[in-house]
This record gives C-alpha cells, sequence and structure tokens, in this order.
C-alpha cells in the first residue's frame, strides 16, 4: 500500500484546537491505531535547536504541540518520554531548551518524563550500509523505547534547505557529536548522506510535522516566521518531507536528503505515489515561501555542466561565515559549536579563519543575534547570480 500523508488544518496554537488537529492527523493514518499499544515506552522527539528563542520565533517545535502528541499516547496507554539534544554546544543547552520551550510544564501536566541526552550514558554504534557515519554515538535509551515518533518543525535550512522528519534526527545525537557529523559531511550532498545515516540507525515509526507557525528565508533559527496553519503525519519520515518540500516550493528530488533516503529504500520520495489524506495538497501549497539563500545552488546544478560544477566548487563555489560586528554580542555561542576552530576572539570581536571554514552552517545555527552571515566570494556570487537568471526563479512544474 502507497505510504500515507495525512494533512490537516489547525489556525493556531490554542490547546483545543492543536489537540483536535494532531489526533485527526494521526487517525487518518492506518498504521497509527496499530502502532501505539498500552504500556509501551514512546520517545517524542521534538526540534530543540535553539536555547534561547521563544515559542513565538518558530525555531523549536512548539510546546503545544508537544503536548498535543503526548497526550495522544498517553491517553492509548504508552509510557511517553520527550527527549532531545540541543543544536548548541554550549554547556547546559538542551537543558536551557527544554526551559524556554516550556517543557517542564507540558510533562508536569501530562505525566511524560523529560530526557536530555547531553546528560545521559550514551556509547558509539556501527551503522550496517553507512555512507559517511559508520558509527554513531547514540543515547543508551533509545534501547528501552518500543517506539521513537519524530516532531519536526516545518522550516527552512541553509544548509539541507529544509529541516524536516529525516533530519531531525541528529538531534539523537548527544552533544559534540553532532559536530563530528558536519566534519564529515562538509557539502549538502555528504550531510544529506550522513543524515540518512543516522535515520536508518533509529528509524521512526512515526512523524508529525510542526507546520502551524513554520520558518521562511533563512532558516533554521535566523528566518522569519511564517504562518503555515497545517498539521502534517504520516508512518513515512521520507514521504512526509518530499509532502513538506513541494509545499514550500521544491521541485521534486530538490532536497538532497529526501532523495538520498528513497534512494537506500528507506521511503518513498515521489508524490505520484503518496497517498494525500485530509487537505488536498493542492490547496495546501503556500505562495511565495522565501527559501533559503542556499537555495541558488540548485539552479547552478541545472544550468552549469558537470566538469565546471566540480571546477567551481573548488574555485569559486565555496562559502566562509562572515561575522556582523554591530549585530554580534561576542557571547561565545558560535566558537563553542564551530566543529574545526574557524572562529576565534580577537581584539574583543569574533573573526572567521576562511581557509579553515567548512560552511557547515553551524555557527549561524546557535547565533541568537542573527549575527552571521554565510558568504561567497566574487567569483561564486556572480555564478549565483546567472544561474538565478538562467533558472528564471522556477520551482516545481505547474500544475
Amino acid at each position: 500500500m502507497p505510504p500515507v500523508v495525512s494533512i490537516v488544518r489547525c489556525a493556531d496554537y490554542d490547546r483545543a484546537r492543536v489537540r483536535a488537529a494532531v489526533r485527526e492527523a494521526l487517525r487518518l493514518l492506518p498504521e497509527a491505531g496499530e502502532i501505539v499499544r498500552p504500556g509501551q515506552a514512546v520517545l517524542l522527539k521534538p526540534n530543540l535547536i535553539s536555547s534561547s528563542d521563544p515559542p513565538e520565533r518558530a525555531v523549536n517545535t512548539h510546546p503545544e504541540f508537544i503536548r498535543a502528541a503526548a497526550e495522544f499516547f498517553i491517553e492509548r496507554g504508552a509510557r511517553v518520554f520527550i527527549g532531545d539534544s540541543c543544536g548548541s554546544l554550549a554547556f547546559g543547552s538542551t537543558g536551557r531548551a527544554i526551559e524556554v520551550t516550556g517543557l517542564h510544564a507540558v510533562a508536569a501536566e501530562t505525566g511524560a518524563q523529560l530526557l536530555d541526552f547531553d546528560r545521559l550514558p550514551s556509547r558509539p554504534r556501527a551503522v550496517p550500509g553507512a555512507r559517511v557515519l559508520h558509527t554513531i554515538e547514540l543515547p543508551d535509551v533509545l534501547a528501552e523505547m518500543d517506539l521513537i515518533v519524530t516532531l519536526p518543525k516545518f522550516k527552512t535550512h541553509g544548509l539541507t534547505l529544509m529541516t524536516g522528519a529525516v533530519k531531525n534526527q541528529l538531534g539523537l545525537i548527544p552533544g559534540k557529536g553532532k559536530k563530528d557529523a558536519h566534519v564529515a559531511a562538509p557539502k549538502p550532498a555528504l550531510m544529506a548522506e550522513a543524515l540518512v545515516d543516522v535515520q536508518s540507525a533509529v528509524l521512526p515509526r512515526l512523524a508529525v510535522m510542526d507546520a502551524i507557525l513554520g520558518m521562511e528565508g533563512n532558516g533554521p533559527t535566523a528566518g522569519d516566521a511564517r504562518a503555515v496553519g497545517l498539521v502534517l503525519a504520516s508512518a513515512d519520515c521520507v514521504a512526509l518531507d518530499a509532502v513538506a518540500a513541494d509545499l514550500m516550493g521544491y521541485a521534486p528530488g530538490e532536497v538532497e536528503t529526501t532523495s538520498a533516503a528513497a534512494a537506500r529504500g528507506l521511503g518513498v520520495c515521489r508524490l505520484e505515489d503518496i497517498l494525500i489524506a485530509g487537505c488536498p495538497l493542492a490547496e495546501a501549497r503556500l505562495k511565495n515561501f522565501r527559501r533559503p539563500p542556499a537555495a541558488i545552488r540548485n539552479a547552478v546544478h541545472r544550468v552549469v555542466p558537470a566538469f565546471v560544477i566540480r571546477w567551481m566548487y573548488e574555485q569559486a563555489g565555496t562559502t566562509h561565515a562572515d561575522v556582523l560586528d554591530d549585530r554580534c554580542a561576542t557571547c561565545g555561542e558560535c566558537l563553542a559549536n564551530c566543529p574545526v576552530g574557524a572562529l576565534r576572539r580577537e581584539d574583543g570581536r569574533i573573526r572567521t579563519d576562511r581557509d579553515r571554514c567548512i560552511s557547515c552552517h553551524c555557527c549561524a545555527e546557535v547565533c541568537r543575534h542573527k549575527a552571521i552571515r554565510l558568504r561567497r566570494p566574487l567569483a561564486g556570487r556572480i555564478v549565483h547570480a546567472i544561474a538565478r537568471r538562467l533558472s528564471g526563479g522556477k520551482r516545481r512544474p505547474k500544475d
């Protein structure tokens, strides 16, 4: 049977409306009733990338959304756990993310148990068939879970174009393990394969996406909140991401994480092979959704021959993190998060060693002041401007 992705409208984070929308999205999935059984240990994996942004910034999965998911499984007799490792590597960041997201109240009022993966025992695990991350550090507590449910946020991402159900599993890796992943996969195509390595090691059984308030533009933390008004759910993480990408305006196959996961048999990415339940896809698509600057990279691939692409990446296609002094508070969060030590303090400012920068976006992800931009050299900017003109700004094929 083809995978089902449910799309349910939800105007805002009113508790009753979110609860009804999440339940309806899961009710529309044929697998939901069979997967959940009384007594199961269920891990809800939200996206808690930021330790400072409040829910209305659309950076982290909203607490009312997490509450609604927790209630759904608790009412069916499950023991619910809510766990993550924050995107920031500063000490105590996951605890602060839990605090700023308001999850202590959610746990106290629902009976769910909070898990800070940075503070729990973990060990390396071999990943059969891995392409990049052949060994991944994962919390021991995952072995105790009967069911993993990923709760991603609907938002853009400067490196992978979109944050979705597959990418959300990166937060299961505690602490510096996420930095190691970026070092091993500094380019978008490699990062896509690395994220699929993590997905293959964990394999969530359900995905429920918070698309009530999403993020467009320079995500995953420096973009702008966008009212989307949807809840998406599926037992196929890849199918859910394919639908979410289409809603944002990406062409089929443009999000490399989705196509890489489908190529390994972890799900379905062709829209024609996916059943939509609830709101029709054509009605849910967003108009004038602003994609991240990195989306232009895909236009380059469409209009420039492969051998030129290879030369361009080596000679002119790289980017580096540029710190905006007028915004920078010199808090040091970016220093702690850079996997290769490309940032340093100099004369009271944060400076970048361009030769060491691998353009992984780790610094930009955690900068609460929007003080970091990924810049290209002049030759790269010229090539991207030409590609933008030649591509005509086209996204998905017209219906």
